[in-house]
């Protein structure tokens, strides 16, 4: 399970494990004599975007959701990480029945736990489509349930199961902005209360697609939050916080692991969880 950070401008859909990067745009140009909303949003987007990245660390939380509720082919995926710039992080991950935490220690090492209740489905799934998966998943299950599984970083390019490092590498997520352009117009809109506080909205409209970003009112203008809503209904969210927070990544003692390789030859193909 490749997990990718998602989050806006800061990468692709984070929990897209594999998805369509699509960096918000967060765009906007000069013009003489712009109205007083669009000048307003082109001013406050271009300091959240300084203050960003001069940050240290923050947490972000990105969920996604493809495809039609109504019509039954929603899919979900959420990723919560509190990153820093020394490539650590911990948070959580969700992508259909499968939901587990995450811990990366200096870019070097991940380690993953998935939760009880994933793994039941995942037997639940397996017995579904025979003894012969039956008894392989439980294989797999009996050694993960309770264990963090400890994966290298790579790029995959050994053929072995690796964590990309990008995914918690701030200097790396906070690069994309330094692209960040374009010629669609930003407007500041009233400010108003959302997230438990007072935040100002800035909308931006393209191509059928409504991405409101909203930065402090009260104080310096960092990013707080964003709603893109696009054309064929997919919707993604993202909140950001903590702030120059510490983050406490810390390996699990070794009796809590199982090294990913020990997984290899258990059958039922190459992914981890393959049904």
């Amino acid at each position: 399970m490749a997990v990718a950070l998602v989050a806006g401008s800061l990468v692709s859909a984070t929990a897209a494990c594999g998805g369509e990067r699509k960096p918000v745009r967060l765009s906007g140009t000069f013009e003489k004599e712009r109205p007083r909303d669009e000048a307003r949003g082109q001013q406050l987007t271009e300091r959240a975007l300084d203050l960003m990245r001069a940050k240290h660390s923050m947490r972000i939380n990105v969920a996604q959701t493809k495809g039609s509720t109504a019509g039954g082919t929603a899919r979900r995926q959420e990723v919560t990480l509190h990153v820093d710039r020394e490539s650590n992080c911990t948070g959580t991950v969700e992508q259909g029945i499968v939901r587990g935490d995450m811990i990366m220690v200096q870019g070097r090492t991940t380690y993953v736990r998935f939760q009880d209740s994933s793994l039941d489905a995942l037997s639940s799934l397996a017995r579904e489509r025979g003894p012969e998966m039956s008894a392989q998943m439980e294989r797999r299950v009996g050694m993960l349930r309770g264990k963090y599984v400890k994966f290298p970083t790579g790029d995959g390019s050994s053929g072995k199961r690796v964590m990309p490092s990008a995914q918690c590498d701030l200097d790396e997520l906070l690069g994309n902005f330094d692209e960040v352009g374009g010629t669609t117009t930003i407007r500041a809109q009233d400010s108003t209360w959302r997230y438990g506080r007072q935040v100002i909205p800035l909308v931006e409209r393209q191509d059928g697609t409504v991405t409101t970003v909203y930065v402090a009112a009260e104080g310096s203008p960092d990013l707080v939050g964003m709603e893109m809503e696009e054309s064929g209904g997919d919707r993604t969210t993202m909140r950001l916080s903590d702030y120059d927070e510490p983050v406490e990544a810390k390996a699990p003692p070794a009796a809590q692991t199982i090294d990913a390789s020990e997984l290899d030859g258990l059958g039922g193909g190459a992914g981890l969880f393959e049904v």
